[in-house]
């Protein structure tokens, strides 16, 4: 790892304005003083460092079934360095890190996500997000579920309200509101989003208030990256967001983006081939791979 600090590097690859100095005293605040912070952290990172399971992709054509690093010298020469994204495990391991560094008590929880139709079952435990504990307040810290991510700190409690921000309306209610018993499992917690266009909330995930172990991180990080017919061992799925409401998104072929305005601009496209994917990658992502890898991803997708 560089000699700069976590902390510096990661103020450096979000544009923050606050010098390592201001973002280690504002972390001392208040409670109400950190989570302006906090909120400040996520808004910057998710505009910043890209959701993307590139590397997952790129692993299983070349024939491998691994999980992707998470010790935090891989995730800051990938994310904070190379200029790279991830997905989940790796943006949830990385500000927990820094949140930390800050001097801030968090923890690891994992959920089971619910989006989606024809569910009958709970799913696997395969999404992971951040507690952060500030004097017996909790609140969810969360900037890896792609274009649907809250941007901003969600209180553990049952009368918090709803918080909106550019991308939409997010709250936590208490799992046994809103799941049947049948899908709620272990959980106590819910997160639902809605977006401007939504008349009702919408269940995202749902998790347990408990500190998971670095084991079950692992495993949950393994089956995520290896499991056959996932969304994200299916094909190539990355996210950025834009200011104002926007966003840019690309699964498979499809590219789609949304850029806010007087008349609000949406754009969809298919890529035509490898060319245009390793270009797309770079000019709307800011990702770039060398294009062995971009070919290698691109021929899984051909053949999807």
């Amino acid at each position: 790892m560089s000699s700069s600090s976590l902390v510096a590097r990661y103020a450096r690859r979000l544009e923050l304005d606050n010098t390592e100095e201001d973002l280690r005293r504002r972390a001392r605040g208040r409670p109400a003083e950190v989570v302006d912070l906090i909120d400040e952290l996520l808004a910057a990172h998710v505009r910043a460092i890209c959701f993307e399971n590139l590397d997952v992709i790129a692993t299983l054509a070349a024939g491998e079934a691994r999980s992707i690093p998470t010790d935090l010298d891989s995730l800051t020469a990938k994310l904070l360095d190379a200029g790279r994204g991830g997905y989940c495990h790796e943006h949830a391991t990385l500000i927990r890190a820094v949140l930390c560094e800050l001097g801030l008590s968090a923890y690891p929880i994992l959920a089971r996500v619910h989006l989606g139709d024809g569910r009958t079952a709970p799913g696997g435990q395969t999404h992971q997000a951040t507690i952060v504990d500030l004097a017996g307040r909790r609140f969810l810290v969360d900037p890896g579920f792609g274009g649907g991510t809250p941007e901003a700190a969600l209180e553990l409690d049952a009368e918090s309200r709803p918080r909106m921000t550019e991308h939409g309306e997010h709250r936590l209610v208490p799992a046994d509101t809103v799941l049947e018993p049948a899908m709620r499992a272990e959980a106590e917690w819910a997160l639902q989003s809605r977006t401007s266009s939504d008349q009702e909330f919408r269940t995202v995930y749902a998790f347990a208030d408990v500190p998971r172990e670095q084991a079950d991180l692992e495993v949950s990080n393994w089956f995520t990256a290896t499991k056959p017919g996932t969304r994200f061992t299916g094909a190539p799925v990355v996210a950025k967001t834009l200011d104002n409401g926007g966003k840019v998104s690309l699964e498979g072929r499809h590219l789609r983006s949304l850029r806010p305005g007087d008349e609000p601009e949406r754009r969809e496209r298919k890529v035509t081939d490898a060319a245009d994917f390793a270009d797309v990658l770079r000019t709307e992502f800011g990702v770039e791979l060398r294009r062995e890898i971009t070919d290698l991803i691109w021929a899984r997708v051909e053949v999807s």
